[in-house]
């Protein structure tokens, strides 16, 4: 078993094209060994329609290179689709399941799983803080739950447009030869047109 700390760093630009339909352009940049080589950047572009105040649905595409560890780049392509459903509990507390169905792989090789994330979020009281914690299972076709991702995070608005996250994260790996054991430190900006 492996363990490794990595910093994940991204930028989200989101516009609403028409009535209830959002495009969303993101990059990001991965670091891994203790945050000291590249591991992954990707660009992905995304279009998100709300059906109603609970139910969205999204699809996307990801182009990613992947550095391996003698720093070979290699370029995948990732196609999803979304399922969303967002509820308020109190005033102060919500919760989101996303159901996320992908294929990603090489010119070769696609591979297709079954991501599912359960969120829980409270919107701190006096504060603009919104703080949040969500678990993230992988299901594939040949294995059962692959990894295992857990979060903790906190969500700052800089200002009307522009929005802060801050989230650490632990990734598990399941049957895999050395499995892998991830400890994340993630910021992201989303600016809203």
């Amino acid at each position: 078993q492996e363990n490794d700390f990595q910093t994940w760093y991204s930028v989200s630009l989101n516009k609403k094209i028409i009535k209830q339909t959002n495009l969303t352009l993101k990059t990001g940049l991965r670091l891994r060994e203790n945050s000291s080589l590249y591991a992954k950047q990707f660009t992905d572009i995304k279009i998100k329609h709300k059906y109603n105040k609970h139910i969205s649905y999204a699809l996307g595409y990801r182009y990613i290179n992947k550095w391996d560890i003698a720093l070979s780049i290699s370029d995948q392509n990732r196609f999803y689709a979304d399922l969303n459903y967002k509820n308020k509990l109190t005033k102060r507390f919500s919760y989101a399941v996303r159901n996320r169905w992908q294929n990603q792989g090489d010119l070769f090789e696609y591979k297709m799983t079954l991501r599912q994330k359960l969120s829980l979020y409270y919107n701190i009281k006096k504060t603009k803080l919104n703080s949040g914690i969500s678990t993230e299972y992988s299901l594939t076709l040949e294995n059962a739950i692959n990894k295992l991702r857990s979060t903790i995070s906190l969500e700052y608005p800089l200002s009307k447009n522009l929005d802060f996250e801050l989230a650490y994260r632990i990734q598990q790996e399941f049957y895999v030869n050395n499995p892998k054991t991830l400890f994340i430190l993630e910021g992201k900006l989303v600016y809203n047109l």
